[in-house]
């Protein structure tokens, strides 16, 4: 099974360069053509998916809605995923990043926000679940936190550099490969 996962396109959350975590934002007109963007390359690129799961949230189901139509996908048959939302950031969930400044590992988690460790976690489960299913080529629509622990897990890279791998831009196709 080969898997590909592609970020949401711009939120309001991002515009305004929120932490957004759990919250439900939607997308901003940048952020919906970034998805159109995305759906046309894939469509001429050729490639097509047995399978498109979304984070139920709406800034990345719109975003694979969008795909969808432009891929010729059943949009009823996107399958959204709690296990793929976005990593839950507690008391910082809404605040902008100058109200917060650069904060530390340690103090996102003191915030009451979900630990590193669970959202790994669940990466874990969402691949040993999707691993049992049947699709070839499944596109994950997520979110940058979560895509950063999955793509880690993958490849199993140490935990601590989950934090330092690049984010995942938005709305750009990223292939992980084989699972």
């Amino acid at each position: 099974m080969k898997l590909y996962f592609l970020r949401h396109g711009e939120s309001v959350a991002n515009f305004e360069e929120r932490y957004t975590g759990q919250l439900d934002v939607a997308l901003t007109d940048k952020g919906r053509a970034q998805a159109a963007v995305a759906g046309r390359a894939i469509f001429e690129s050729g490639l097509s998916f047995d399978k498109i799961v979304s984070s139920p949230l709406d800034r990345a189901h719109e975003t694979a809605t969008i795909i969808a139509r432009l891929i010729g996908y059943d949009e009823a048959a996107i399958i959204d995923e709690p296990l793929i939302m976005e990593r839950y950031f507690g008391d910082l969930q809404g605040k902008t990043k100058a109200e917060t400044g650069i904060l530390t590992g340690e103090q996102i988690e003191n915030s009451g926000a979900e630990t590193d460790q669970d959202l790994r976690n669940r990466a874990k489960e969402f691949l040993a679940k999707i691993r049992q299913d049947d699709a070839q080529k499944i596109l994950v629509v997520s979110h940058n936190g979560f895509g950063q622990r999955l793509r880690s897990v993958i490849y199993g890279t140490d935990p601590e550099e989950a934090w330092r791998t690049p984010s995942f831009p938005n709305a750009e196709l990223v292939e992980l490969g084989e699972i």
